[in-house]
């Protein structure tokens, strides 16, 4: 195994990039020879002439990537390599696996799905992600995204308030706060026993080509992709793109068809993504169950009045007129009555002042 110094500098070498490395250490087991100056091996394996390899490896600095260990050691960031046992599974099949992963937390599994959308979340985007991504929490799936502002801040926030894990992975290093406005979302992660990861060392700035770079991990380590919303052009379409070149599973949210948010998704469903309707659309593709909460019957503190007019409301519903004529009261009584069983959660209220009684109430 070779030692996190070692695979930082490698990182860290011009013409090199995680490509070349990944099929290096695929085709020999190791990075030895990046070390060993073994020219002629290299040469063949990356189909890249001797005299440029040589230039290769006359840039890899060993000193910076022991100067990097040591800065993560200070920041309290921890690292893994493409030959670590903890490396994501998942993430080390896809073509270009980030040779180094940096990360605060604990690292992912394999269990997850990545919740993507558009940065100007529509009401109803929000709605949605704030119904889904708790239910396939509770069915066993972790949630990764991007920490961005939208969608991706939404669904983190979503599975942390559920008890579930997140994972959200930068385009910078993990010991800058970014976007700002989430600095608060990113403590929460850790503080939660989520992750931050990213293959950008820590103390590097966000820049926008960093992004792109960054969409092919959240899908690499996942078993598919839900897009929320996301416009035609946009990051989560290349989320997606990536996520087709893995063989991930493609999930999309149908939208307003005239919604700039939904186009894109609704594009997908066009190009044969699964359209969600519902969680459990995307659970029966991995086996899983929504398991059921089992809620107490709780015995209500009711007046006189009040489980008298409770008698005449079933889990149909009635409206108020009705109530005013089944018991000769008064609407004025009526809707006060209704108003406190309302606020004593024995009934909830429906459009058209139409009322039911909640299946677990009891009086």
């Amino acid at each position: 195994m070779g030692e996190p110094a070692e695979w930082i500098a490698l990182t860290l070498a011009p013409n090199l990039g995680p490509r070349r490395i990944a099929r290096v250490f695929r085709e020999t087991g190791s990075i030895d020879s990046f070390f060993s100056a073994q020219t002629e091996s290299l040469s063949q394996i990356l189909n890249i002439k001797q005299d440029a390899i040589k230039a290769v490896l006359r840039a890899i600095d060993l000193q910076k990537g022991r100067a990097l260990v040591k800065l993560c050691r200070d920041r309290g960031v921890a690292v893994t390599t493409l030959d670590s046992p903890d490396y994501p599974d998942l993430l080390r099949e896809i073509y270009d696996p980030p040779p180094v992963l940096y990360y605060r937390g604990q690292l992912p599994g394999t269990n997850l799905v990545a919740a993507v959308g558009s940065r100007k979340a529509t009401r109803y985007g929000r709605t949605v992600t704030a119904r889904l991504i708790p239910e396939l929490c509770r069915a066993g799936l972790g949630i990764v995204s991007g920490l961005a502002v939208g969608i991706d801040a939404c669904a983190q926030w979503a599975a942390l308030n559920a008890g579930g894990y997140t994972a959200a992975v930068l385009g910078n290093g993990v010991d800058i706060y970014y976007p700002a406005v989430n600095t608060q979302l990113q403590n929460a992660i850790l503080e939660k026993g989520g992750c931050l990861l990213s293959e950008f060392p820590p103390g590097c700035r966000p820049r926008a080509d960093h992004f792109p770079r960054r969409n092919r991990i959240i899908c690499g380590l996942c078993r598919g992709v839900l897009v929320v919303e996301a416009g035609l052009k946009s990051g989560a379409m290349i989320t997606v793109s990536y996520a087709l070149d893995q063989g991930r599973d493609v999930f999309a949210v149908p939208g307003n068809i005239d919604s700039p948010q939904s186009a894109g998704t609704n594009h997908l469903i066009g190009l044969g993504a699964k359209p969600i309707l519902s969680s459990a659309d995307i659970l029966e593709e991995y086996g899983l169950d929504l398991p059921l909460i089992q809620q107490p019957r709780q015995a209500m503190d009711l007046g006189a009045e009040e489980k008298n007019l409770l008698a005449y409301i079933d889990e149909q519903g009635v409206s108020a007129d009705e109530l005013c004529y089944l018991t000769g009261l008064p609407g004025g009584v009526i809707m006060a009555k209704l108003a406190s069983l309302e606020l004593k959660g024995a009934v909830a209220r429906l459009p058209g002042l139409k009322y039911v009684r909640r299946a677990d109430t009891e009086v």
